[in-house]
């Protein structure tokens, strides 16, 4: 997925849960936890594989689930301690979408060797081809911009989500 489209999904995860859970759209901060979040498996294993060459996969460490729960339980954990359980919720809910829609859309495309890394490390990853993902954006492929048409309708959605719940995230930069 592309990050915009792990940002939605995360906002609207995280938008979902609060409505169901508190019945009230999400908070400022929180909004962008979630989202911030939602980034951050590959913020990690990106660079790490395709700039320092710690890892070979830019689907393995910080996408792995044995890493990904102990990190959320662990910053949940903290916030916790401080009275902000919500951040701690907003944190594990974007991060979590993000590790699982990439699961999951390994598994609908077939290229279910790029879903091991949901048992990493009892299961080896392969190797990333970093050309290849550049190269989508330059070629231009029929199936790939109906993929683009539907990704903006999914993203137009997700703004009419935010601007419905009174878009949050956006008072964080209005405050005095």
């Amino acid at each position: 997925m592309w990050p915009w489209e792990h940002a939605a999904l995360g906002y609207v995860c995280y938008s979902a849960l609060t409505r169901r859970r508190l019945d009230a759209p999400p908070g400022d901060v929180a909004a962008l936890l979630a989202v911030f979040a939602s980034q951050l498996p590959d913020l990690i294993d990106k660079p790490l594989a395709w700039t320092v060459g710690v890892v070979h996969s830019g689907r393995m460490l910080a996408h792995a689930p044995i890493v990904a729960v102990a990190l959320c339980f662990g910053v949940w954990w903290y916030l916790a301690r401080r009275s902000e359980t919500e951040y701690g919720v907003a944190f594990a809910v974007g991060y979590l979408s993000h590790v699982a829609s990439d699961a999951l859309q390994s598994v609908l495309v077939g290229e279910y060797a790029y879903a091991r890394f949901v048992l990493w490390p009892l299961l080896s990853v392969p190797t990333d081809q970093q050309e290849s993902v550049l190269a989508e954006l330059g070629a231009f492929d029929p199936a790939l911009s109906a993929t683009l048409v539907v990704s903006a309708v999914v993203g137009l959605a997700t703004v009419g989500l935010w601007i419905a719940d009174g878009t949050p995230g956006l008072g964080v930069f209005h405050r005095s």
